[in-house]
């Protein structure tokens, strides 16, 4: 996707050590009479260059060897972050033949090539640095200070990629975007006739993929679904919200966590296998409270769960357990105002964005990674776009961290996908 957005351009020529003046005939022959270095307004810190001698003809004095020329371009020059931001260094050109191409991102992480991609998650100012070098040895710099904010970050307007067109699913209460297999999104129904199943689609095209049933597990009300740090190092579950209580009577809720399956989008036909292996996670509120929830968040950070209460008035509150997770009582973290009843949440695959939806916006939060999870809700909150659905209960940052998907119940509901600008 292209957009109409500044760019900051910096360039500079590598200083090498200049011949003397060779007069009108070095005019008339047209050879450069030294080396330059230019930096565009917009740059907070001049750009560095490398000396490096210039190989002369005898008889003319002309510069054989002319050192290269950098260019640095940001797209966009800055915004609030998470952001993408496209690096181009492709302007840089030097007259006796191809570059290389050394990028330092001010965020520790290096890059090679003319192009590079990057997403800056958090808010600061990164000195990026590009340096290209000729076949020669000969090396210039370009330089620009990006400048990433704590901003609201901004999304564009949801696009459908399809429908969930399966008829067994008709209330998809819970989306979450696998980790094990990029490019598949998990749901669910809240209520299931034909057991304890979640479901695979295609993110790209809403495609049925198939359904796995939960061995040992029961379905009273699942309302939410998320995918977090799994009990073997560096794997993925499932964890399943068995947590709504429309009277809020039950004395108990229930996740159900599983290692999250692979998933095979080349396939053919859809899968129907069965997931064993699977834990009850019970739970109880303080005090021997019920409540009404819909909301399940799980940290992919530090492997904390929170439940965040369902209110008519929209001030919800979120009852959490440390990891490592075990079956026992949630404590009371934080309380939030989500302006109405909270059907739906998750967390971005780092940890720094916490968004909670309910049937008419969304909202998001920004995290410090070295708090718990519910301390981002101590914090100002963003609004989120949304498009009206008629019952829609369930949102799921896409793997990337840099949109998010949504889904209403209802037969053949619309996936919609709204992506970062």
């Amino acid at each position: 996707m292209t957009h109409a957005r500044p760019v900051a351009v910096l360039c500079a020529l590598s200083l090498g050590a200049c011949p003397a003046d060779p007069g009108p005939q070095a005019s008339s022959a047209g050879g450069s009479t030294g080396a330059q270095a230019t930096t565009a307004a917009a740059s907070t810190e001049a750009p560095t260059t490398t000396a490096a001698p210039t190989t002369t003809s005898a008889s003319t004095g002309a510069p054989v060897d002319q050192p290269p020329t950098a260019k640095l371009a940001a797209d966009p020059p800055g915004g609030a972050a998470p952001v993408p931001v496209h690096l181009s260094g492709a302007a840089s050109s030097d007259p006796e033949g191809p570059l290389t191409y050394a990028w330092e991102l001010g965020d520790g992480n290096v890059a090679d090539g003319p192009e590079v991609d990057h997403v800056y998650a958090e808010p600061g100012t990164y000195p990026v640095t590009l340096t290209v070098t000729d076949t020669h040895g000969q090396t210039a710099k370009a330089a620009l200070d990006l400048a990433i904010s704590a901003d609201c970050p901004t999304f564009a307007s949801g696009k459908s990629p399809g429908a969930l067109a399966l008829p067994a699913l008709d209330e998809a209460s819970g989306l979450a975007p696998s980790r094990r297999t990029p490019g598949v999104l998990w749901t669910h129904n809240d209520s299931d006739p034909d057991g304890p199943r979640v479901y695979a689609f295609a993110a790209a095209d809403a495609r049925y993929l198939g359904r796995w049933s939960l061995t040992g597990a029961t379905v009273t009300d699942w309302e939410d679904l998320a995918v977090g740090p799994g009990e073997r190092p560096g794997g993925h579950d499932l964890y399943v919200g068995d947590i709504g209580d429309n009277n809020a009577v039950r004395p108990d809720i229930t996740v159900y966590r599983v290692a999250e399956p692979a998933v095979d989008l080349a396939r053919p036909q859809p899968v129907d296998a069965a997931l064993p292996g699977v834990e009850a996670l019970v739970f109880t509120y303080p005090q021997g409270q019920a409540h009404d929830a819909e909301t399940l968040l799980v940290d992919p950070v530090r492997g904390d769960l929170c439940v965040v209460t369902k209110r008519l008035d929209g001030l919800s509150e979120a009852y959490c357990a440390a990891a490592p997770l075990a079956s026992g009582a949630l404590t009371l973290a934080a309380s939030l105002d989500v302006g109405s009843l909270a059907t739906g949440g998750s967390v971005s695959p780092d940890g720094r964005l916490v968004a909670i939806r309910t049937y008419f916006d969304a909202r998001v939060w920004r995290r410090d990674l070295a708090g718990p999870l519910a301390a981002a809700f101590t914090g100002p909150s963003c609004t989120l776009p949304l498009v009206f659905e008629m019952q829609g209960e369930a949102l799921g940052f896409a793997a990337d961290g840099l949109g998010y998907y949504t889904v209403s119940e209802g037969q053949d509901p619309p996936l919609h996908l709204f992506r970062r600008q």
